[in-house]
């Protein structure tokens, strides 16, 4: 019985190793396979189980044997390329933007590569036109933009899924205007010009019917904050994001 299972186990490693892409191995993976090969070629040495001349070959492991085990079907063009892989995954999941724009005075109208156009203007006491949104307040659009769109995802990826009907925002943010103020002028700022505080409150009215504990709200909108590409960028920034989960359902 120990040696079918040693088999059953040296059988199953080898069909394991024999399906993993070569794309999608690291050093870090090859070195946890090879572990494993020896680990079994040991016990079924020890156990006394009859390995065929490939296994024998494979499971032979010496530093001699490196090059030819890092040539097998399993490890092929994988070592001196882990780079060029990474390189080659980040690109598969690389997702561009690309925005082009024309300003005049304080005003500047843009426009997206999905063929969208956005505004932005400065209010009249800054010596702008106060025609469009300020930038900051686009910045702060698009952090309620991308929540909803991250939580609607969160929620439906959840077990059991969390079916959002929408989601009420209420959001404040401050920074010190000295941070873009100070002078003189061909002197750094000593404050920082980024937003320094993120408060407000996110109330989620989820579909008729379905139950929300507290640990899934938590759970919602923790996941959210961190899978936001806007969230995640401002916590980068040290912008603290002081933004409090309430349940639609309890507001009433």
């Amino acid at each position: 019985k120990q040696q079918a299972k040693i088999r059953a186990k040296s059988a199953a490693a080898g069909q394991q190793l024999t399906c993993i892409s070569p794309n999608d191995l690291s050093m870090q993976l090859i070195l946890m396979h090879m572990i494993n090969l020896i680990s079994v070629a040991s016990f079924g040495r020890a156990s006394g189980v009859a390995f065929s001349v490939k296994q024998r070959a494979l499971y032979n492991f010496n530093s001699n044997n490196l090059p030819r085990i890092l040539g097998t079907r399993c490890f092929a063009n994988t070592v001196g390329s882990s780079t060029e892989t990474k390189a080659d995954d980040d690109d598969v999941h690389r997702k561009h933007y690309a925005i082009s724009g024309v300003g005049q005075r304080s005003k500047v109208t843009c426009k997206t590569n999905t063929n969208h156009i956005l505004e932005a203007d400065v209010p009249k006491k800054m010596g702008g036109g106060d025609e469009a949104p300020q930038p900051v307040e686009h910045l702060l659009a698009a952090l309620v933009g991308c929540t909803q769109a991250t939580a609607v995802y969160v929620g439906r990826m959840m077990k059991p899924r969390l079916i959002i009907e929408k989601i009420d925002f209420d959001i404040e943010a401050y920074r010190d205007e000295r941070g873009a103020l100070s002078l003189p002028i061909t002197e750094l700022p000593f404050t920082p010009a980024r937003l320094q505080r993120v408060t407000g409150v996110v109330v989620v009215h989820f579909k008729d019917g379905v139950e929300v504990s507290e640990e899934q709200l938590r759970i919602l909108g923790q996941q959210t904050e961190a899978r936001c590409p806007v969230a995640n960028m401002m916590h980068a920034s040290g912008c603290v994001m002081d933004i409090q989960w309430r349940n639609g359902a309890d507001e009433y």
